[in-house]
């Protein structure tokens, strides 16, 4: 059950538990150590937490009943990266996606079948934008709509409008910080909206988005962005959509106008794809962005045209000092990576080899 949190002094009321998680590709559930829900900033609304896992080994068992005060494995010497940080999808939108989507690639890493070398598994809530009818039509099981004035009531969980969702991912890293998430002792990985998430909140400083007053997060070894979108305006015409996906161009319009405002000019500098090179650039000299980042986009996408990895890819490409590797794990609908796992597992293990070579 979700805990009522209010304060960031409550993180430390979390206590390491044991837990199980499943995937479609194991045929029983996996027993992890997890720490569920830990909040990121006092007063936090229910979506402003963190859940982490860890393999379950006599070592971390020993953990079970402990308050969460750091990640195993802080101390180790290796200069790999040794936790994936993962930043969920849904749209900006969807109360149902949490961070709980993480755990199917989770069971996949540590059921000890083929061995993913991380100490830890860490997953991002954050606050969603509101959702009101109309539903799109791929949507058959829409969430319940929220509208703070047709609703007549308010809930602060669902009320975000960028930059919101990145100043809690923001919050989320800088707990994860304090747990001993240092610069280039993680992978940052997210799916869709969550890629979106996590490029923004690395490849530019908080202060790109008004959010100055926030530290820079610690600065993760490599990017994955999974089915991710990139570039905004892109994703509401008919040329960045392409015939493929043009019938989600009102979908994409209603949604990003929720998310980011309806105000369109301010949509490019909030698109990862539009970032200007040389800003990042700097932030690869400073160590606060990685030099690796790898993209994957399923061909099969019902949602996302392959056009938007391309447009990062193509900005990206002009990044001195940065490889931008292609992925080839991803393949079904846009959900599949999250809800079978192995292909983020997959994806995470190639990351790790791309980081080896360049030692």
């Amino acid at each position: 059950d979700r805990a009522d949190f209010t304060g960031t002094s409550d993180a430390g009321r979390v206590r390491w538990q044991p837990a199980s998680v499943t995937s479609p590709h194991r045929g029983r559930p996996v027993a992890v150590i997890a720490a569920k829900d830990i909040p990121y900033i006092s007063n936090a609304n229910r979506f402003q937490n963190l859940s982490i896992y860890l393999p379950r080994m006599p070592e971390t068992a020993g953990l079970i009943g402990t308050p969460v005060t750091s990640l195993p494995g802080v101390d180790s010497a290796s200069r790999l990266p040794r936790f994936l940080v993962h930043i969920h999808g849904g749209a900006w939108r969807d109360p149902r996606l949490a961070s709980s989507s993480i755990e199917p690639a989770v069971a996949c890493a540590f059921s000890g079948e083929e061995p993913v070398p991380v100490s830890a598994i860490a997953s991002l809530n954050y606050t969603v934008s509101q959702f009101d009818y109309p539903a799109p039509p791929f949507m058959a099981d829409p969430p319940v709509p929220y509208d703070a004035i047709r609703s007549n009531h308010s809930d602060p969980a669902r009320e975000a409008v960028h930059p919101q969702h990145v100043s809690d991912v923001l919050h989320g890293l800088a707990l994860l910080g304090s747990f001993g998430l240092a610069s280039g002792s993680y992978i940052l990985s997210g799916h869709s909206c969550g890629a979106c998430l996590a490029f923004q909140s690395i490849l530019q400083p908080p202060g790109h988005y008004g959010l100055g007053y926030l530290s820079e997060p610690p600065g993760p070894a490599a990017l994955l962005g999974l089915n991710g979108l990139y570039d905004l305006p892109a994703l509401a015409t008919a040329d960045g959509l392409g015939t493929s996906h043009a019938h989600l161009r009102d979908d994409y319009e209603r949604l990003l106008s929720t998310a980011f405002g309806a105000d369109k000019d301010g949509w490019p500098s909030a698109s990862p794809a539009r970032f200007d090179p040389a800003s990042v650039v700097e932030r690869i000299r400073a160590g606060n962005a990685p030099r690796l980042v790898v993209l994957d986009q399923s061909a099969e996408d019902q949602l996302v045209p392959m056009d938007q990895k391309d447009r990062l890819t193509a900005n990206l490409a002009r990044v001195a000092g940065l490889r931008v590797a292609q992925g080839h794990r991803l393949t079904g609908t846009h959900a599949a990576p999250w809800e079978e796992g192995s292909m983020i597992c997959q994806s995470l293990l190639d990351t790790l080899r791309l980081l080896r070579e360049e030692q």
